[in-house]
C-alpha cells in the first residue's frame, strides 16, 4: 500500500469512526487539490510523474485510483503550462476528454488552466 493509499484509509476510516459514534450521518467533506507534471531526467529519456501534495503517479491509471478515494464535489485544478517535451500524460486530446469524463462521472470537479 502506498503511503497515499494509507492515507486516504486513515481519512476513510476517521470518517466512519465520526459517522458511527453519532447519530446522523455525515458526508465526508470534499477536497481541494492541485495536480502537477514533474519532470524526470535522471535516465536519459525524460519520466513524467502526476502528483498531488506529497503524492505521486507514474500513470494516469494510478492517479486515478486515488481519485476514486476523493469524495464527491471535491476539485482538482491543474495549469500545466503551454511548453511541452512531447508523451506527456493527458496531452492528446482523446486522453484529456476520457480523463474528464471520469472526474465527471466521480462528481469531482476540474478546473483546467491550459497556459498554466
Amino acid at each position: 500500500m502506498t503511503p497515499c493509499q494509507k492515507f486516504s484509509a486513515l481519512v476513510l476510516s476517521l470518517t466512519l469512526v465520526a459517522t458511527s459514534s453519532s447519530p446522523q450521518t455525515s458526508i465526508p467533506e470534499p477536497v481541494r487539490r492541485e495536480l502537477q507534471l514533474v519532470y524526470v531526467f535522471d535516465a536519459g529519456k525524460p519520466e513524467f510523474i502526476l502528483v498531488i501534495g506529497q503524492c505521486g503517479f507514474r500513470s494516469v491509471e494510478t492517479l486515478k485510483e486515488h481519485l476514486k478515494t476523493w469524495p464527491p464535489g471535491s476539485e482538482l485544478k491543474w495549469a500545466p503550462g503551454c511548453e511541452r517535451l512531447g508523451g506527456e500524460p493527458l496531452s492528446s486530446d482523446e486522453d484529456m476528454t476520457a480523463f474528464k469524463a471520469f472526474l465527471e462521472e466521480r462528481q469531482i470537479k476540474f478546473v483546467f488552466i491550459p497556459s498554466g
